[in-house]
């Protein structure tokens, strides 16, 4: 892959006051001092806020996943960019895409600051190259067909905004996810959609693995398992194109085409083996004959 030597400048994007992910928690004080189970009932009550600080933000997820699923169907794809659990996560959800979906590895990609090494140990100053973030951009040819978003508990991650920065001026749809509401994003950065729940502080102060990493997983698994059901991938609450690649697999896929034909177990299976075991051409069988 030819070696893109294009510098580029972002503008900084501040938060107006200290971001929620980097205050103390006040209930979490005597953290050190805390009987277990009392942490426990603890660490269980403040991940409770997750979902009710999520529902305050349903109408932009729904926007966010319409933006999605329109790329899928014109032929675009997904991109994340993130850095530490930010990045983890999205490279986790991006993985499963093809085998839950049978998709394309093209259709959904995730990055990480510090590149796949930085999936198992933590790369030092990485998530301060955006250059790294637009470099990357710029090589998959991002477009007006494709969605880019960038995750960042704080909101102020230069590799999150390089990539979001060279995204928007090449035309995609730029999206935000973060956890801090006190953002001054520049006009030239500003995404398309901004999703920042405020979650409050992290029981362990700046531990954003903890509630941050507990909200990124749910709101990118309602991106991609939302607009893959309207790209047309799922059959009723079924995963049609699930790619059966071991026997737990391959089970379950026989159990779908039961579900949808009413099939025998054993009819399922000889279907599906004659089909490739791919679920749609056993299910269609039936309504061939």
């Amino acid at each position: 892959m030819r070696v893109d030597k294009k510098k580029q400048i972002v503008p900084a994007v501040r938060s107006r006051k200290l971001s929620p992910t980097e205050q103390r928690n006040p209930r979490s004080m005597k953290l050190d001092r805390m009987s277990v189970a009392d942490s426990v009932q603890l660490m269980l009550s403040e991940e409770a806020k997750v979902t009710r600080a999520l529902s305050q933000k349903s109408a932009l997820l729904a926007r966010a996943v319409h933006a999605v699923a329109s790329a899928f169907r014109s032929g675009g794809r997904l991109f994340y960019f993130g850095a530490g659990t930010s990045g983890r996560l999205g490279v986790l959800d991006a993985s499963e895409c093809p085998p839950t979906f049978r998709a394309d590895p093209e259709m959904v990609q995730g990055f990480i600051a510090g590149g796949d090494v930085a999936l198992r140990r933590s790369v030092e100053g990485a998530e301060d190259d955006a250059d790294a973030a637009g470099h990357e951009v710029r090589a998959r040819r991002v477009g007006r067909k494709d969605v880019v978003v960038g995750i960042a508990a704080s909101g102020t991650t230069p590799f999150v905004w390089g990539a979001l920065g060279e995204a928007k001026r090449r035309g995609a749809t730029t999206i935000l996810i973060c956890f801090n509401p006190h953002l001054e994003i520049p006009r030239a950065l500003q995404p398309k959609i901004v999703i920042a729940p405020d979650l409050g502080p992290e029981v362990l102060t700046g531990s954003t693995r903890l509630k941050c990493g507990t909200a990124t997983k749910l709101i990118l698994n309602m991106l991609t398992t939302l607009a893959m059901v309207r790209a047309g991938k799922v059959m009723s609450n079924l995963m049609v194109d699930v790619l059966p690649g071991n026997s737990k697999l391959r089970d379950r896929a026989t159990r779908i085409v039961r579900e949808v034909t009413g099939d025998s177990y054993a009819e399922a299976g000889t279907a599906l083996r004659a089909h490739g075991w791919v679920i749609r051409k056993a299910v269609a069988r039936r309504d061939r004959k």
